[in-house]
């Protein structure tokens, strides 16, 4: 039998990965060995393991709160959407294949369900509890027998549920009363109470109604979250992207909003520094006035690639090179920079060779194979502020298709030389000659302290600005802060004896502390 506890939501983004990274350190902090699950999530988002296997961001980020490595068994189904009805299915970190209308079949489902108990129980003999997490609404019941993240998982080991609704929205009390009727009585069973989230306002105002909603649905309402302000964790969702302005910003970054855009969370540290703003730029935005643009990773190069030509984007970034201003590319940002993109296999599209921006010497050849891996990497080359990190180790991860080619107009940037502790040497990115055009696979560069500040610094010497002192915060530490203060609020505003009572299969209590 599982011990866990499942935090499900009356909808999306109602702050159930929030709750759930709470719950880890919460329990870690109680002393209880926990790791976090998540059956199945669709995300752009995803992280490499040690082990060179890929989950989501998300998962990854709950099992560092709780303390642990982060392995394939804590998400054993990620998809990840590629355009036109098809979706790459990573399966315990590994992908399997695209799959289109086929995810709808009882096949599947049944194959998947399998694939998400084993995980589950193998997770249950190394850990004490489980949080598993669901996703989006557990009562949209034009899907509900394909829900492979809800209560099909909840009904495996018979998990009990707190079902989360975000109270900032409005309507969120009606909507957990729409939710539980909408279930089986079955499911509506496993529901053991509420938590309602993003709180701001008079609770004295809020209480009638909380008794009026437990003697509604029969359910406790265990905790009453506040509205977290000036707080962050990495996001998996680009619903939830947003720019972060600051007035007194002397460095502005703009990051090209790519339809397919994955693995934002490169940029999280970046927004941590101080006196630096970033910008997710769309279609019709200026590109002038940044410091530096960035084109992040993205599931589908091409397609994005045409995209940047067909906005008009591809032009407006070329000019500013031209004019001097930084271009960054990471991942498949990294592989439009170069010259050509050849997909012979039609791995990427249905283009067969695609041209880039031709800002950087490069040309990348697409292959069905995927590179996931940790790696570890020293920095070779001497262009730009490179020069003040020579022989630096820096750490990072790599999730790509497709290898890439330098020409003799640029160099390479970093030297691999640890690959999910396997010890290698394969050079990485490049850069032109200036310095100013630069891209790489890794994932998680800006992470690496040191490296971080000494870009941010360079941007401030173009601009006659002082260089920042060596004093910067550890982008590590600053996670482990959130996590504590995370940890303290939920805390103070959950009922405890409650929550242990429901964890541990208690009679529940129908009346608040």
């Amino acid at each position: 039998m599982v011990q866990g506890i499942m935090i499900q939501g009356t909808a999306s983004n109602v702050g159930k990965s929030i709750l759930a990274t709470a719950l880890c350190r919460m329990l870690a902090q109680d002393g209880y060995q926990v790791a976090p699950f998540k059956s199945w999530n669709m995300a752009l988002n995803s992280y490499v393991t040690p082990q060179g296997g890929e989950i989501g961001c998300a998962q990854a980020i709950q099992a560092d709160a709780a303390g642990i490595n982060p392995t394939v068994k804590m998400q054993p189904l990620l998809v990840k959407p590629k355009g036109k009805g098809q979706s790459q299915v990573i399966v315990r970190g590994e992908p399997y294949g695209d799959f289109g209308l086929e995810r709808k079949s009882s096949k599947y489902i049944n194959w998947a369900l399998e694939i998400i108990s084993d995980s589950l129980q193998d997770l249950a003999r190394e850990y004490e509890v489980i949080v598993l997490e669901g996703a989006g609404s557990p009562a949209e019941i034009n899907i509900k027998d394909q829900d492979l993240a809800n209560m099909k998982v909840a009904k495996l080991n018979q998990t009990p549920v707190l079902l989360v609704a975000d109270i900032d929205r409005g309507g969120a009390l009606a909507s957990v009363v729409g939710t539980l009727k909408l279930l089986e009585p079955e499911e509506r069973e496993l529901v053991q109470g509420i938590i309602l989230n993003k709180f701001r306002g008079d609770f004295d105002l809020l209480k009638p109604g909380i008794e009026i909603l437990e003697e509604k649905v029969g359910k406790p309402v265990v905790g009453v979250i506040p509205y977290l302000r000036d707080f962050r964790l990495p996001e998996e969702d680009n619903v939830s992207l947003a720019s972060f302005t600051k007035q007194e910003a002397e460095v502005k970054i703009g990051i090209i909003k790519l339809p397919h855009i994955s693995n934002f969370t490169d940029f999280d540290a970046l927004a941590l520094e101080p006196q630096v703003a970033l910008k997710y730029l769309e279609r019709n935005d200026q590109l002038s006035g940044f410091d530096t643009i960035i084109i992040p990773g993205t599931k589908n190069t091409t397609a994005d690639l045409e995209y940047l030509k067909e906005t008009g984007l591809a032009e407006k970034i070329i000019e500013l090179a031209e004019k001097g201003v930084s271009i960054i590319g990471i991942c498949g940002g990294y592989q439009m920079l170069g010259n050509k993109l050849l997909d012979s296999e039609l791995t990427e599209g249905d283009k067969r060779v695609s041209r880039g921006l031709g800002l950087l010497d490069i040309e990348t050849e697409f292959s069905p194979a995927k590179s996931t891996y940790q790696v570890s990497a020293e920095i070779k080359s001497k262009q730009n502020f490179f020069s003040n990190l020579v022989g630096q180790q820096v750490t990072g991860y790599e999730i790509h298709m497709g290898q890439t080619s330098l020409g003799d107009q640029v160099e390479p940037i970093f030297r691999i030389n640890y690959r999910s502790d396997q010890q290698v040497e394969i050079n990485d990115g490049a850069c032109n000659k200036e310095g100013t055009i630069w891209g790489t696979y890794l994932h998680g560069l800006f992470a690496n302290d040191q490296f971080r500040r000494e870009f941010i610094n360079n941007l401030r010497s173009q601009k006659g600005l002082a260089k920042l002192d060596e004093d910067y915060s550890s982008s590590s530490e600053e996670l482990k802060k959130n996590y504590n203060r995370l940890a303290e609020v939920v805390r103070e505003n959950l009922d405890l004896e409650l929550f242990y009572e429901i964890l541990e299969g208690g009679e529940i209590r129908m009346v608040r502390k």
